[in-house]
């Protein structure tokens, strides 16, 4: 006997989650205030009166009375479970209809494979029974969109870099095992190299420094020529996931480091820059900052998610984004994370955010990718007209 909700108590819902195994903060359920521009519906399945599935469902509004809903990184719920997954399908497909949604949209947290930075597939924990989850998913009427190496072709990345923190066991490892994955000319930044330098790390959840964040950010936006998100966003962020989001930052003590540079006969334009910086800024700067998201789940794999990060553009050559990295895998160790997720990359492992990430001993993942629920007949000419149709909308809008 099912039954199912549209609107799950906070309560149960957060209580699913934590018993679940690898469960996205995206579908958390305040994840919904965040993403406050979007109608959303917290779902449960139950199965004879026991709750065996949920999903944060986001609704888009594309068109006049035509939505798409969306569960990003959804369901939570066992996929290889055809019953389960098939009642959970019915349900959605019925409010769908009812919110006048032509299509459902998924990317499920469970991925094709795991591989090394090389290409060799690995031990793996999140592709188990990907064959199975799958073709349960196409049995049912979803169709997979196909594999996107390139970012921004899906709402997700389908690739991901991922910094193991466990052995092949799922065994937590200690910070020293984790150093003796890293290369030596790579380990040489990390630890010692930075403390000399008058650089220091500040992990905290104190909401007023989302600034100092967002300042950074804007620099790479200058750099990378890209936009990013602003203040508002970050603060809600902190605001719903209170007691796992954090705020990681790489500072300099500038009268510290201009000692070591005098009493290492550094070069004379690395000091010049590093007086310019103290008088134009003060002693102490802010080089590197990040946000990362610790799991809900307390059972399964535990992943952190580290997010937006913003890099100054002066003292380059310090390195002080690999200690920022570090210092979150060090702080994802000590919360039992098995895992840290870097986050999306080129799926043809030849962009910059790669070769920076994969020094972490990096394994990338490739997670399922997007599979659509046609609900009305327009599915097809939408698909086929969308990107038109949008150019002549927000023209005469």
């Amino acid at each position: 006997m099912y039954s199912f909700t549209s609107n799950l108590d906070k309560k149960e819902y957060d209580q699913f989650v934590k018993n679940y195994s690898m469960a996205s903060f995206m579908q958390e359920y305040n994840w919904a205030n965040v993403k406050d521009n979007w109608k959303s519906f917290h779902c449960g399945l139950y199965r004879d009166q026991k709750l065996v599935g949920v999903c944060l469902v986001l609704v888009k509004n594309i068109l006049k009375n035509l939505n798409v809903f969306y569960i990003p990184r959804g369901y939570l719920i066992d996929f290889t479970n055809l019953s389960d997954l098939k009642e959970m399908t019915i349900n959605i497909k019925k409010l769908a209809k009812e919110n006048k949604a032509y299509e459902i949209k998924i990317d499920p947290n469970f991925c094709i494979k795991q591989f090394s930075f090389k290409g060799e597939e690995i031990a793996n924990n999140y592709a188990v029974d990907y064959e199975i989850k799958n073709n349960n998913l196409i049995s049912l009427g979803y169709k997979f969109t196909g594999i996107n190496k390139e970012i921004g072709k899906n709402l997700q990345p389908q690739y991901n870099m991922f910094a193991p923190l466990c052995d092949i066991n799922s065994n937590i490892l200690t910070e020293e095992e984790i150093l003796k994955t890293y290369k030596s000319k790579f380990k040489y930044y990390i630890g010692s190299f930075h403390e000399k330098r008058g650089i220091s790390f500040e992990i905290t959840n104190d909401i007023n420094k989302v600034k100092d964040l967002v300042d950074l950010l804007k620099q790479t936006e200058i750099k990378q020529n890209i936009n990013l998100r602003n203040e508002e966003y970050f603060k809600k962020i902190m605001e719903n996931y209170k007691e796992t989001s954090y705020l990681v930052f790489g500072k300099i003590d500038l009268n510290k480091y201009i000692d070591f540079l005098k009493n290492n006969n550094s070069k004379e334009e690395e000091l010049l820059e590093a007086k310019k910086l103290l008088k134009d800024h003060g002693n102490n700067i802010i080089l590197s900052a990040s946000l990362i998201i610790l799991p809900a789940n307390e059972k399964g794999i535990r992943t952190s998610e580290y997010l937006y990060a913003g890099n100054s553009l002066n003292l380059t050559k310090l390195r002080v984004s690999t200690g920022v990295v570090f210092e979150i895998l060090k702080f994802s160790i000590k919360n039992n994370c098995h895992y840290c997720n870097l986050g999306g990359i080129d799926g043809n492992l030849n962009d910059h955010l790669t070769t920076f990430k994969e020094k972490f001993n990096g394994q990338v993942l490739e997670f399922a990718g997007e599979y659509d629920l046609p609900i009305s007949k327009i599915y097809y000419p939408i698909k086929l007209f969308y990107p038109l149709l949008l150019k002549i909308y927000k023209k005469f809008k």
